[in-house]
């Protein structure tokens, strides 16, 4: 039995306009340090996963820049959707590609554009699940321990009793949807809850089963795509069938469904990164808490992120801002209405200004 990793990088990356455009979405941009996103997913994925098993599922308007900023994976090894249709189609194309592969591959699940520090308890956790996936009967997940009462992520209860070995892992009660401020300060005091990461492992085997089960749909046009994968025609079959899949994500689809499911506890530093926001709690700051990328020049300026590609951004007694300035486009709003940004984005859509986007 082989083990494989599965990059999902297929993203659009609003929440993060005007630097991460229709063009260049934010796994491919370099946020946090030298690194883009997506090149940090694999560096610490290939800890565990050597390259020929890493693979990278992406919209056909990235392949090639995926393939330049990862020369180190097989030209084989990333698929291709012609659009994006969620996570569920996303993660059941590449299990049907495992499980043709190998009947009995096992495979994580990654987001191509989260935070992740401290990489020896991250790999502690891979390994955890990796062995609890091998057995093949149930689906597993890494929950993150809450810091704060986060409104913007999923989280997961789990049941009361964990099962032998470390790190802790759980038998999942269940899944919850973003909560209010009021529920998600219960769940952070309860001690029960983890925000859901996203990550998952499990038997390519196991997860076709349950999007049998329960996105019916789905399965059957992964199976009208079966026969044509890794083939000449397969890239035609996808143009033909993928446009016409279901648009869900695997927690929707599967995940709240699922009874049968395990969580391994998470201690590691973990962002999602959806937001200018969350990206400054986890920037350098300066002195008054302002973390800056560009020219910049301040009086009285406090607890602001300022991102600037091409001009100086100069600011004068202002707070608790984002200002991001790229390609002839500059936003500027409040750190706490950041999550906003793809509305906004959405409304420019609407005023028919594709060129900024």
């Amino acid at each position: 039995m082989t083990s494989y990793a599965v990059i999902m990088a297929g993203g659009k990356g609003e929440r993060f306009w005007p630097w991460s455009r229709s063009s260049l979405p934010k796994q491919f941009l370099a946020l946090t340090g030298e690194r883009t996103l997506i090149q940090q997913a694999f560096d610490r994925l290939s800890k565990s996963f050597s390259p020929q098993h890493i693979l990278v599922v992406t919209g056909e308007d990235f392949l090639q820049m995926a393939r330049e900023q990862l020369p180190q994976l097989p030209r084989n090894n990333f698929l291709v959707e012609p659009v994006g249709r969620n996570t569920a189609p996303c993660i059941g194309l590449a299990a049907l590609v495992l499980a043709k592969k190998d009947p009995e591959a096992s495979m994580m699940v990654f987001p191509a554009d989260h935070l992740v520090k401290k990489e020896e308890v991250f790999q502690a956790c891979l390994e955890r699940c990796l062995d609890l996936a091998a057995g093949g009967k149930q689906l597993v997940t890494i929950g993150i321990i809450p810091t704060r009462p986060e409104t913007g992520y999923g989280y997961i209860e789990r049941e009361e009793n964990p099962l032998p070995g470390e790190p802790p892992t759980y038998p999942v009660k269940r899944f919850v949807e973003k909560p209010n401020l009021e529920k998600a300060l219960q769940f952070l005091n309860s001690g029960r809850y983890y925000w859901n990461s996203g990550i998952f492992a499990w038997k390519a085997g196991l997860i076709l089963e349950k999007i049998q089960k329960y996105l019916p749909e789905l399965y059957r046009g992964l199976k009208y795509l079966e026969p044509s994968l890794g083939g000449t025609g397969e890239e035609q079959a996808l143009r033909e069938v993928f446009p016409s899949l279901p648009s869900i994500s695997i927690d929707y689809g599967v995940m709240e469904k699922e009874q049968n499911i395990l969580v391994v506890e998470g201690s590691f530093q973990w962002d999602d990164l959806g937001s200018w926001a969350a990206l400054a709690e986890h920037a350098f700051q300066d002195k008054d808490g302002n973390t800056v990328r560009g020219r910049h020049v301040c009086i009285d300026t406090k607890n602001c992120l300022v991102y600037g590609q091409d001009n100086l951004i100069a600011t004068l007694g202002v707070e608790g801002l984002i200002i991001v300035e790229s390609d002839g486009v500059v936003i500027v709003c409040p750190k706490d209405r950041a999550q906003e940004v793809k509305a906004l984005v959405q409304k420019l859509n609407e005023k028919g200004l594709d060129e900024h986007l």
